[in-house]
C-alpha cells in the first residue's frame, strides 16, 4: 500500500459533514434507541441497510440529480414495486408497515409517524390526530389486491408527493395485481367555487355533539374560501348498502362530500373502502375527525379542498400531466368565459407574458371582449399579460370544440423564450377594433374604464 503525505499548508483537509438523508436516518435510529421510535405498526429495517440507501441518495444529489422526495423518510408495505419507486424518487424506506395496519376502527396519531415523514398503510384509519390521510383512487398505487392504500403524513403536500412517486401502472396487473390508468379527461381542478355536499341536519343530530360541531365548522371554512355547500341526504342510511347508494348519488352532483371519520356505516373511513372514490382525511387536535370524499380520479379536487383547509399544497398537480394553455381577455379568472375552462377541469397555474409580437384588440361585441392577434412587427406589438392554465389532453379537445368565434387555438411566443398554445383571435374580426396593446392586459383596460366612466357621468350631470 502506498502512503502519500501532503503539506497541510497547501492541501487542507475537507470538513467532516453529515448529509441530509444520512442525518435523518441517524436521528430515527437514535430516537429508537431511546424508546422514541416508530409505532408498532412499523417494522424497521436493519440500520446499516438504511444508511447505505441514504448515502446513495445523497450521492445522487451531489451529482446533480433532482429528486422530488430527497431526504424523505418513509415506511411502506414490503412490495418491490412500491419500495423501488420510492427509492427512485429519492425517499429512504426506513421500514415496512405491517399488513392490515392500522386495524379498522383505529386512529392515526402524530405518534404513528414518530420521526418518519410518511406511512403507506392498507386500511384508512377511523381518525386522524395531527395526521393527514390521503386515499388515492383505487388502483393508481400498486397493491397486491384491489384494496385501498392510505398515505399518512404530517401535511397534505407530503402525502401527495409520496403518492405521486408511487403512482403508475402495476406490472403485476393481470395476475395478482390491480392497476388503473389516469383517464384522458382527468380533471385537474374544480375551479374557484367547488361544490361540496354537507350531511343533512338529521344525520348531524345523530352524531356526537363535538363531531357535528367540527363538521359544521369545516363547512363554514369551505364557504368562506369560496366553496358552494348544500345539504345532502344521508340520514336514515344506517345500513351499509343504503348509505353507499346515497353517498354515490350525492357525488354525482358535487365535487366532494364532507363526512365524519369513524367506523359507522356512513363514515368516510367505511365508505372509502366500499365505494370507488378518492378521499382526504383531515387532521384534528382531538379524537375523531372529518374528511372529504370525491369521485374516482378527482384526486386533485380533494387535494385542493384539503389545501384550503390546511394551508398545505404541493407545487405540482396530481397527476402531473397536462397541456399548457395561455388565456387572455374574457377567459381570465373572474371574467365571463373563465367558466368554460373550469367546466373541463382546467387548472390555473400562474401568469405568463408574451414576447413583443402581439396586439390586444377590442372586439365590437356585447359584452365587451378582447382578442390577441399577431403584430406585423415588434414596433406595432408589445408584451401582453395572460394566464397559464393546465388541461388534460381530452379536456383541451372538448374546450376547443366549444370555443366560440372569432376565437381560435394558436401558438404564442413567451417572454421567457418558450412557446405555448393560446386562445387567439381571428385577425379579420379584430381589424376595425381599438388597439389596447398599450394596456398590456384586459384587466388593466377594464380598470381604466371603471375609473373614467364615473368621471364622465359626473361631468354630464
Amino acid at each position: 500500500m502506498n502512503l502519500f503525505l501532503f503539506d497541510d499548508d497547501t492541501v487542507p483537509l475537507p470538513p467532516i459533514t453529515t448529509s441530509q438523508a444520512v442525518q435523518r436516518v441517524l436521528s430515527v435510529f437514535d430516537a429508537l434507541s431511546r424508546g422514541l421510535g416508530p409505532a408498532p405498526l412499523v417494522r424497521l429495517r436493519c440500520r446499516e441497510d438504511v444508511l447505505v440507501d441514504a448515502k446513495a441518495v445523497d450521492e445522487r444529489v451531489r451529482l446533480g440529480e433532482r429528486l422530488p422526495l430527497v431526504g424523505t423518510l418513509v415506511a411502506a408495505p414490503d412490495e418491490p414495486v412500491v419500495v423501488g419507486r420510492l427509492a427512485q424518487a429519492g425517499a429512504v424506506v426506513a421500514g415496512h408497515t405491517v399488513p392490515g395496519s392500522p386495524s379498522p376502527g383505529s386512529e392515526a396519531r402524530v405518534e404513528t409517524l414518530s420521526k418518519l415523514d410518511a406511512l403507506l398503510v392498507t386500511e384508512p384509519p377511523a381518525g386522524c390526530r395531527g395526521v393527514v390521510g390521503f386515499v388515492p383512487t383505487r388502483g393508481l398505487l400498486p397493491t397486491s389486491d384491489s384494496g385501498v392504500t392510505t398515505v399518512l403524513a404530517r401535511d397534505a403536500a407530503v402525502a401527495q408527493q409520496v403518492a405521486a412517486a408511487v403512482t403508475g401502472p402495476d406490472p403485476r396487473a393481470g395476475s395478482r395485481g390491480f392497476s388503473r390508468h389516469w383517464p384522458e379527461s382527468v380533471r385537474l381542478s374544480a375551479g374557484e367555487h367547488p361544490r361540496v355536499g354537507v350531511p343533512d341536519r338529521p344525520f348531524l343530530a345523530a352524531l356526537a355533539p363535538m363531531d357535528a360541531a367540527r363538521l359544521l365548522a369545516t363547512a363554514d371554512t369551505l364557504r368562506v374560501a369560496g366553496a358552494l355547500t348544500n345539504e345532502v341526504e344521508l340520514s336514515g342510511g344506517g345500513a351499509d348498502g343504503i348509505c353507499r347508494r346515497r353517498a354515490a348519488h350525492a357525488l354525482q352532483y358535487h365535487d366532494a362530500i364532507l363526512l365524519p371519520l369513524g367506523s359507522g356505516a356512513c363514515s368516510l373511513s367505511r365508505l372509502v373502502t366500499h365505494l370507488d372514490t378518492a378521499a382526504m382525511l383531515l387532521p384534528l387536535r382531538f379524537d375523531g375527525g372529518v374528511g372529504l370524499l370525491t369521485k374516482p380520479f378527482d384526486d386533485q379536487v380533494v387535494l385542493d379542498l384539503a389545501g384550503l383547509l390546511t394551508g398545505s399544497q404541493a407545487p405540482r398537480p396530481y397527476p402531473d400531466v397536462g397541456v399548457r394553455l395561455i388565456a387572455f381577455g374574457s377567459f381570465l379568472r373572474g371574467q365571463p368565459r373563465a367558466v368554460d375552462l373550469e367546466r373541463v377541469g382546467a387548472r390555473f397555474t400562474g401568469f405568463a407574458t408574451t414576447s413583443r409580437h402581439y396586439r390586444l384588440m377590442l372586439l365590437e361585441q356585447d359584452p365587451p371582449e378582447a382578442g390577441v392577434v399577431p403584430a406585423r412587427g415588434a414596433a406595432e406589438g408589445g408584451p401582453l399579460l395572460g394566464e397559464e392554465w393546465l388541461l388534460a389532453p381530452a379536456a383541451l379537445g372538448e374546450f376547443v370544440a366549444h370555443l366560440p368565434a372569432p376565437m381560435r387555438l394558436g401558438t404564442v411566443d413567451l417572454a421567457d423564450g418558450t412557446s405555448s398554445l393560446a386562445i387567439l383571435c381571428d385577425p379579420a374580426a379584430a381589424r376595425h377594433g381599438a388597439d389596447l396593446t398599450a394596456w398590456e392586459c384586459w384587466r388593466a383596460y377594464l380598470r381604466h374604464l371603471s375609473a373614467v366612466r364615473p368621471a364622465a357621468v359626473r361631468a354630464g350631470s
